[in-house]
């Protein structure tokens, strides 16, 4: 039933007692997304045929070229196990490489029956309240499984052959998951992913944040450009999944190395002003851009060169309060 491909290696989780399993289960359940397809107001970007069964172990590697979506929703894919029981499995996005910076991750638990030959379709969900998790169109996305159960956990690889045979439009499957992008085995995995349809002004990116005033409006565009020592380059977005709505972050150099914190924030019961609050923890040069989308006003915020950035408390930043 299950393809098993050497040299991959097999990773059997040990059988976790009712007990433990019930305890897991609360400690992930605000994470973990639900099994179904859920509601979605977006499309379909990507969408390569499955072969209704599970066929090459979940250790291996997925890889999509040339994403042409502007944020990931929601992904398809079909699972099953050698072992019957529930599994806890992880999905991971990451992108350029498969040690690249994180998409988003997002967990479901899935009862599978070892004896049964057919997928169990899981959708993982990524992004916040109003928007997937943003990316830029012609991205390289990676993605990584992990998972907890009672035995080894497979996914439909699509239709085509080891030989790499087939054509799954820029989607196909590594032996591994080594960076950066680990040695094809075929073109083609069982996939579907899907995009939130934003018709905002500001739309999220790897480079953009966007900040709300009301929910979901995305009013606010946000980018950095940075230099230091002759080198240039564009703040990388960040805290973009994790439900912050009035503010959001840049780093440089590391997804794990924050550079700057930013707020934006309405002050018009005060004194008619939107406002906007900078942390920067950072001595490297910038230029800090944001737009006000609904009235095309601009602020720029600098930073020299070896000087250790200090806060701004902008409270008249933006006169564009309802008269």
């Amino acid at each position: 039933m299950f393809t098993r491909r050497l040299p991959v290696p097999v990773v059997v989780s040990a059988v976790l007692s009712g007990a433990r399993l019930a305890l897991l289960a609360l400690a992930f359940l605000a994470a973990a997304a639900p099994c179904d397809a859920g509601s979605l107001n977006g499309s379909t970007v990507v969408s390569c045929a499955f072969s209704g069964s599970p066929q090459d172990h979940a250790d291996s590697g997925i890889v999509v070229l040339n994403y042409p979506g502007t944020n990931v929703r929601r992904l398809h894919m079909g699972y099953g196990a050698d072992t019957t029981g529930q599994y806890l499995i992880t999905a991971q996005i990451h992108r350029g490489a498969f040690d690249g910076p994180i998409v988003g991750s997002s967990s479901i638990y899935l009862n599978l029956n070892g004896s049964s030959e057919a997928d169990v379709d899981g959708y993982f969900h990524f992004g916040g309240q109003f928007d997937g998790a943003p990316v830029t169109p012609g991205d390289t996305l990676t993605i990584t499984h992990t998972w907890s159960g009672p035995g080894v956990l497979f996914f439909d690889a699509g239709n085509g052959a080891f030989d790499s045979s087939g054509n799954c439009d820029g989607a196909y499957e590594t032996i591994g998951t080594s960076a950066p992008l680990d040695v094809p085995v075929r073109k083609t995995v069982g996939i579907e992913i899907a995009q939130d349809n934003q018709t905002t002004a500001c739309v999220k990116s790897d480079t953009v944040v966007c900040i709300d005033d009301t929910p979901g409006d995305f009013r606010f565009q946000l980018n950095v450009d940075y230099a230091h020592s002759g080198a240039t380059g564009h703040g990388q977005a960040s805290l973009a999944t994790l439900g912050i709505a009035h503010g959001g972050g840049f780093w440089f150099y590391g997804q794990d190395n924050p550079e700057i914190l930013v707020k934006v924030l309405n002050g018009c019961g005060v004194n008619n002003k939107f406002w906007v609050f900078i942390a920067a923890t950072t001595s490297v040069a910038f230029d800090l851009h944001i737009l006000d989308t609904q009235t095309m006003a601009t602020q720029t915020y600098t930073n020299a060169d070896n000087h250790a950035a200090t806060s701004v408390q902008d409270t008249s930043a933006f006169s564009s309060c309802p008269k």
